[in-house]
């Protein structure tokens, strides 16, 4: 089989699995999440301290991304778009550019300078949601008397993990051939990089489970609906330019809130089982 024969099999196959997905996305409601979790963090000013501390640098990478990402390669890929998606093609190249920038600065930011104050977020409202002997698997907790969860946020105990940036930057990489397919092609791009958006934003969460890579898998196969929709909600939220550092730490909360009712549907199921 030719490459470019094999290129064809591969989107085939992926836009497959993305239709099928779809629906299941669309029944689990998991898309609300990253809208629960900018309300969330807006309500709790606490959980904004380790954002004020990084928005300086974000909002700086943000803005030089953007800026250098639309000058070299907004036109091409417009003129490439066009002779697939006609007069659209502007559009959906101007979307693509926001997505590729949106990546970029994730991957920059989270390796410099986010992945610890995603972290604490999440942690924090774990604590605050009253699952405190699931944070203390990875984090030690202070014996504080303090309503703020930060406060109470020890020092962690397990080794920075793999949140999977690395693979979707891969995978995103290898669908853009998805976008010369007109109209469609650029939805279900959106759909199959979300796949591994949802995941990520639990890595944190199948650490403190305990769970082995081939758990982590299951559990994710097992809810891949759940995690697409939740992806599909933070991919569309991160195309809003500079603010995405904000997104950054509301999908973190949303994620955490998701994590909660998991474990809470997790303890009824096991009451009903004895």
């Amino acid at each position: 089989m030719s490459t470019p024969e094999k290129v064809k099999s591969i989107v085939k196959k992926e836009a497959e699995q993305a239709i099928s997905i779809s629906k299941d996305a669309a029944n689990s409601g998991s898309y609300m999440f990253p809208i629960q979790g900018i309300y969330h963090f807006l309500r709790y000013p606490s959980l904004q301290r380790p954002l004020w501390r990084k928005v300086l640098p974000t909002i700086a990478l943000s803005i030089v991304v953007i800026v250098t990402m639309f000058f070299i390669t907004y036109l091409p890929q417009a003129a490439i778009l066009t002779i697939v998606d006609g007069p659209i093609a502007f559009v959906n190249a101007a979307m693509l550019v926001l997505s590729e920038s949106s990546t970029l600065i994730l991957l920059i930011s989270k390796w410099w300078w986010l992945d610890d104050a995603t972290v604490e977020v999440f942690d924090a409202v774990l604590v605050q949601q009253n699952q405190t002997a699931l944070v203390a698997a990875g984090r030690e907790i202070k014996p504080t008397g303090s309503s703020d969860p930060l406060s109470k946020l020890g020092k962690r105990l397990k080794k920075p993990f793999s949140d999977g940036l690395m693979k979707s930057l891969v995978r995103y990489v290898v669908l853009l051939p998805l976008n010369f397919i007109p109209v469609i092609g650029t939805i279900i791009f959106f759909i199959l990089n979300a796949r591994n958006v949802g995941p990520a934003h639990h890595a944190r969460y199948f650490q403190l489970k305990g769970f082995s890579d081939t758990e982590r898998g299951d559990y994710v196969k097992r809810n891949q609906g759940g995690y697409v929709g939740f992806g599909l909600a933070c991919v569309l939220l991160n195309l809003v330019p500079i603010i995405n550092i904000v997104f950054a730490f509301t999908h973190t909360v949303g994620a955490a809130l998701w994590a909660v009712k998991l474990e809470r549907v997790e303890v009824e199921q096991g009451k009903k089982s004895d």
